[in-house]
């Protein structure tokens, strides 16, 4: 019997794409509508009039997704660094580096951590996140860790800009290298991820992320099924023929 990742399809990478590019853009205020990304990631066509920002913060992600694809496992600075600069690429000169002054998450009542203390703090993230992976026994105990890293994660803030963008890239990648279903954020749930990030609610995220696990284990399901199902018949075509 095949594995999850072994029921990842291309159709399924096309529509996983779209729909992580759609509701991550979409949660920092893109307008472009899902049907408009997918003429951009998977047609190559603009379908609209549209700004320069908003056409690239969609198009970005064919790229970093690409890269999602062949990155190896374990996550490093510098492989979240690589995330940050092609989210970024053509909407900020510094994509790709740590910030180099302080910055802010609006509403928020603490601090991000210090410019000059970033490339340690990332480095002690990534050897957290590495060994509380290796250590759950879980499914539950991976998407915890996942998802806590996360929060972390937004509150060092390590760029100056695509913190968002790029930690929800990270939440994918690891799902998706410990054979998890990934895990997207809705855009129509905005709200409620602002608040669960901002009040460090790791049991509630927790909850949430195995119930958009399992909605998308569905999903992959259904698309590999009707993949095989529609191979079956062009090879009985084949044979009729």
């Amino acid at each position: 019997m095949k594995n999850l990742i072994d029921k990842i399809t291309e159709e399924y990478k096309k529509d996983l794409l779209v729909r992580m590019s759609h509701h991550s853009t979409a949660i920092e205020g893109n307008t472009l509508t899902q049907a408009e990304t997918i003429s951009i990631l998977i047609h190559n066509y603009i379908p609209k009039s549209m700004t320069e920002r908003e056409y690239y913060e969609v198009k970005n992600y064919k790229k970093a997704f690409n890269f999602l694809l062949d990155a190896d496992k374990e996550l490093t600075s510098d492989i979240i660094r690589k995330y940050n600069k092609y989210i970024m690429e053509n909407l900020r000169e510094d994509n790709g580096q740590f910030k180099k002054i302080q910055n802010i998450i609006l509403g928020s009542s603490f601090e991000t951590t210090k410019p000059y203390l970033v490339p340690t703090v990332i480095e002690e993230w990534c050897q957290n996140l590495k060994y509380r992976l290796n250590n759950a026994k879980t499914t539950e105990e991976k998407i915890e860790a996942i998802l806590e890293q996360h929060i972390r994660f937004e509150k060092i803030h390590p760029f100056g800009d695509g913190n968002g963008r790029t930690g929800r890239i990270l939440i994918i990648h690891s799902c998706l290298k410990e054979g998890i279903a990934p895990i997207i954020i809705p855009k129509e749930e905005k709200g409620r991820y602002i608040n669960t990030l901002a009040n460090e609610d790791i049991r509630e995220f927790k909850e949430w992320g195995i119930e958009l696990q399992q909605k998308e284990k569905k999903r992959i399901e259904i698309i590999f099924n009707n993949t095989e199902f529609n191979l079956k018949k062009s090879k009985e075509k084949g044979i009729e023929r």
